[in-house]
């Protein structure tokens, strides 16, 4: 099961969308369809961190006041995937991603 709030799911939209482009891209000229995949997720890492940070821009912050209590409430934007921040994902992606080129460097192929 997938957990996501607000636009969260589009990490794992972006990851395999450049992912699988990237990957028919370096097959058809020649080059294994696995370094297609790591530099894709690599560039995956970079527009998850783009787009993240811009969704969850703390700008966009909501206060309301209780009119029981007085008390102010915040609500800042929250897009997240299994309760991490979508910009955060960027890492985790990018990780992967350096990983699986290291792996294809040394033994010629991923072991993924």
């Amino acid at each position: 099961m997938i957990i996501w709030k607000g636009y969260g799911f589009l990490v794992l939209v972006i990851a395999v969308a450049i992912g699988a482009i990237l990957s028919l891209l370096f097959g058809k000229i020649g080059s294994t369809e696995d370094m297609g995949a790591a530099i894709g997720a690599i560039i995956s890492a970079g527009v998850i961190w783009v787009i993240g940070n811009k969704l969850n821009a703390t700008t966009k912050d909501r206060t309301m006041i209780d009119k029981q209590t007085g008390q102010e409430v915040v609500f800042r934007p929250n897009h997240s995937l299994f309760f991490i921040k979508m910009q955060y994902w960027a890492f985790i992606v990018g990780g992967i991603g350096i990983i699986m080129l290291v792996d294809i460097l040394i033994h010629g192929k991923s072991s993924f």
